[in-house]
């Protein structure tokens, strides 16, 4: 059978060109564990350097009716021979493309760290270009947008500063980063997907709609619990703040107990939209 969004580019051959050209599903998103009859998609944004496949772990946790949706980004993972993109906006536009034209509703953002930046902008984009927007945003390891780091930035520093800054940024010594081999390739994007985050600049407007529920490991020196709850600020709907135990990547560390946490977030999810049937 068909999906929705391909039976409207059958019946309009312009749209279908559009779309082609715009976006393509099979390099923008991966199905850890497809399931076309999911009840909710979540759709994973990753940390800076992420692929899509970080979640892969995760999607093993969740209950079966939910449909992890990963987003590959350009540069990132099965993209790796494409340039990152370095700033923002653009980025967005791409991603909203994205979600438009092959996400099923109702539908669910999590964004990891970076990731959260862009889910919240996209969910932003949505909205502007008056397309229905997600049931939640789910923020990870992220300040709320609004907070800006204290520590001095590293996406143009050398390259043996940023390592020494990704090694503070996890909190520990990375052995990934002694492969010489391994950094030569992961650092251009590591780089690229700092100076989003680094250059972002925050433009107050309209909260979002949706409810936002914020994630962070208790030690995570990054995102402190006040830039955790200031998420808060950011919704019209409900608001709830998690802390998890691990650093900046519980994800990698802990990803039973954050199965838990977000399951409990989406059945919050299905509990607010029966009450208001």
């Amino acid at each position: 059978m068909r999906e929705p969004q391909e039976r409207d580019q059958a019946r309009d051959p312009g749209r279908r060109a559009r779309v082609a050209s715009r976006t393509d599903r099979r390099k923008w998103i991966q199905y850890p564990r497809p399931n076309p009859d999911a009840s909710l998609r979540l759709v994973c944004l990753p940390y800076s350097g992420g692929r899509a496949s970080v979640f892969r772990g995760l999607a093993a946790e969740l209950p079966g009716d939910v449909e992890v949706c990963a987003v590959e980004l350009p540069g990132h993972g099965r993209r790796l021979a494409e340039a990152p993109m370095t700033r923002l906006g653009p980025l967005v536009g791409q991603v909203t493309d994205v979600i438009a034209d092959w996400i099923r509703r109702p539908f669910v953002l999590l964004g990891y760290s970076v990731g959260a930046l862009i889910g919240f902008e996209t969910a932003h984009e949505l909205a502007r270009r008056g397309l229905p927007g997600p049931e939640a945003l789910f923020a990870a390891a992220a300040r709320a947008p609004h907070l800006r780091s204290a520590r001095p930035p590293l996406h143009q520093l050398s390259r043996a500063g940023l390592i020494e800054g990704l090694h503070r940024l996890a909190g520990r010594h990375n052995d990934l980063l002694d492969n010489e081999e391994l950094v030569d390739v992961m650092l251009p994007v590591v780089r690229a997907d700092l100076g989003l985050d680094e250059t972002y600049d925050h433009k107050p407007g309209r909260p979002l709609g949706c409810p936002v529920a914020a994630f962070g490991g208790s030690e995570d020196w990054t995102v402190p619990r006040p830039a955790l709850e200031a998420w808060r600020e950011h919704t019209t709907g409900g608001f709830s703040a998690t802390t998890l135990p691990g650093g900046h990547f519980f994800l990698d560390s802990s990803p039973g107990l954050f199965a838990e946490a977000l399951t409990a977030g989406i059945r919050r999810l299905g509990d607010g939209r029966k009450e208001g049937s």
